[in-house]
């Protein structure tokens, strides 16, 4: 087949962030803490309702962190669409933020039987296994956008990964809004 032959299927890309989870709650009465005490947290009853009331954009396929509060939202916001958790999507910095290391895959595997966890490398995550840097977790799902045959996709992840993958750069501030679809470059 000749390279004129070869056609360029456009994709778009999404980025969203979670709803609202506990972690963003504790924050305001504990501080940092809040980050520091409570693992892998769970949407808020306000979180879920964010989710259930987003206007999501309609995709082929969601690439959720295997966060509890992400896999809550993509299940939410995006019921029928195929979803495939990828750890490269977890929130920074795994050391310091006990909230952002995920429970076990079995346990996921067990409350979300309609996402597919096969990315996943091993059972649990007692420890941080956050070897790679934001640099390279961008590079690795840029490249499974690049190599996945649907055209629309969502990534369901945390604020400060968005912004990185926008702007290079892991200040926290400003939060991004909860379960707004951002419009990202490939």
């Amino acid at each position: 087949m000749a390279a004129r032959d070869i056609k360029q299927v456009q994709k778009a890309l999404f980025g969203i962030r979670h709803g609202q989870a506990w972690h963003n709650i504790l924050y305001e009465h504990f501080g940092d803490k809040a980050f520091s005490k409570y693992r892998d947290t769970s949407l808020t009853a306000y979180g879920m309702q964010q989710a259930v009331e987003a206007r999501p954009p309609v995709v082929d396929i969601v690439f959720v962190s295997p966060c509890l509060r992400t896999l809550q939202t993509a299940s939410l916001m995006f019921p029928k669409t195929k979803k495939v958790a990828i750890e490269c999507l977890k929130e920074y910095p795994q050391e310091r933020e006990i909230c952002n290391r995920r429970s076990s895959k079995s346990v996921l595997q067990q409350c979300f039987p309609d996402i597919d966890f096969s990315d996943l490398p091993h059972e649990e995550q007692d420890w941080p296994n956050q070897k790679t840097t934001p640099a390279q977790n961008k590079k690795s799902i840029k490249a499974i956008v690049s190599m996945c045959p649907e055209s629309k996709i969502a990534l369901v992840t945390h604020s400060t990964w968005l912004k990185y993958y926008v702007n290079n750069d892991l200040t926290s501030e400003p939060e991004l809004e909860h379960c707004v679809a951002y419009p990202l470059m490939i």
